[in-house]
């Protein structure tokens, strides 16, 4: 029987191993890919280059880290393309709310047709007995004066559009000309749109208007307080208790969800060497060390392993968080240790290239942390954030406990590392 066997990448591959050999050839030139367009980088003024990071171990979840000045961070988005840029929604500032630390008073429109005028006056009134300036045309329109340009005024001066839809009012063309206009200031953020529903089915709503709450007028004195407060920003929600522990000891700082930070801080505090697979927690574990909800945990972990920070087994997992182990990579300790212990694995990190440079160019891990009295749980992020960074050369071996790395050499990478600190 024939046997096929052949390499990709020096790697030996069959036919039961070919498709995770060939996704990690994709993932080796696409790192050799961003390596090389970011090369020739440099902070103008500096000269400083950027240190990129590339993590993932699929192409689902591949992602990278770039450090450097932020005038570096804008030439590698400019370079790479916008497809790094995370770019806020930014929408426009509702009526009513501060502008420039001024809080507008609400002025509301109040449409209605000439059949339903004594309940449009009752209307208009009870809202300027409470604080709400009401354009009603039989108070602003006087002898003389342009019923178009009166109405046009009050269209865009207002903060509120209300328009009251009754079984008379609600094919009139001049009331739906109004809503029309009041639709594009409401598109523009320039006022809120209010359908009030008076005698009137919700079915007899067009469909522009049936996707907006549309407030029904059953109990006058009630459901007008009500629209009121609304306007006037009142709020009925309960006020707000004090957030889990969990959420109150997130510092906002990691760039990362609460719940994510929970995680991290239970792998930093107690991981013994901080380095891949230390801890292992299983999902009880996460779940006490945390007080997370199994929905945020699962949350927290696809936002963690999305960012190659964290990573699990499924094997034979009956258990509802979907997991049976949860384990870090070296990077989070690379990339947190800052925030929770008395070091800073970057800044560490400038050390350690500086022994390289300085020194042999090459060292033994064990050695270099004795030099620079630092235990494996320091020395290791440190050693990490070069590896990963291509700042150093080194290779993964088995045994070597309590270190992430046997040795580490230097590279021309290091050399620009250390001249740019």
């Amino acid at each position: 029987m024939l046997k096929l066997s052949f390499e990709i990448n020096g790697r030996q591959v069959t036919p039961a191993n070919v498709g995770d050999a060939l996704e990690a050839a994709i993932l080796e030139q696409l790192e050799r890919t961003i390596h090389s367009k970011l090369a020739g980088i440099r902070d103008p003024e500096t000269g400083e280059f950027p240190t990129v990071a590339v993590r993932g171990g699929s192409l689902e979840n591949l992602s990278f880290v770039v450090n450097g000045s932020p005038k570096l961070i804008e030439l590698v988005r400019q370079r790479l393309g916008k497809g790094l840029v995370t770019a806020d929604d930014v929408g426009g500032l509702a009526m009513g709310e501060e502008v420039n630390g001024t809080r507008r008073s609400p002025v509301a429109f109040l449409s209605h047709a000439s059949e339903d005028k004594e309940l449009a006056i009752r209307i208009a009134e009870d809202f300027q007995r409470q604080g709400i300036n009401t354009f009603f045309d039989k108070w602003e329109i006087g002898p003389g004066d342009s019923i178009r340009a009166k109405i046009d005024a009050g269209l865009e001066n207002c903060t509120h559009f209300v328009v009251l839809l009754t079984p008379q009012s609600i094919g009139k063309p001049w009331v739906n000309a109004e809503i029309d206009a009041a639709f594009v200031a409401k598109v523009e953020r320039r006022c809120k749109l209010i359908p009030l529903r008076f005698n009137l089915a919700i079915d007899r709503l067009s469909p522009l208007l049936r996707a907006l709450h549309a407030p029904a007028l059953e109990n006058y004195d009630k459901d007008i307080r009500e629209l009121i407060d609304w306007i006037h920003g009142i709020s009925k929600k309960p006020p707000i208790g004090q957030p889990p522990v969990t959420i109150s000891q997130a510092s906002g700082k990691l760039g990362v969800s609460p719940a994510a930070e929970a995680i991290v801080r239970l792998f930093v505090n107690r991981s013994q060497n901080g380095y891949k697979f230390d801890p292992q927690l299983v999902p009880k574990e996460i779940r006490e060390g945390t007080t997370l909800t199994d929905d945020d945990i699962i949350d927290a972990v696809d936002e963690l392993e999305a960012r190659g920070l964290v990573g699990r087994s499924r094997t034979l997992s009956d258990d509802p968080i979907g997991f049976t182990m949860l384990y870090p990579e070296a990077a989070l300790f690379a990339e947190f240790d800052r925030y929770f212990k008395d070091w800073n694995p970057s800044e560490d990190a400038r050390l350690v290239a500086a022994e390289l440079v300085n020194g042999e160019g090459a060292a033994d891990v064990s050695e270099l942390a004795g030099k620079l009295s630092w235990p494996p749980r320091r020395m290791n992020p440190a050693v990490e954030f070069l590896f990963e960074r291509r700042l150093v050369e080194s290779s993964r071996l088995l045994g070597t406990h309590p270190w992430s790395l046997m040795f580490i050499r230097k590279n021309a990478a290091t050399r620009r590392f250390v001249r740019d600190q």
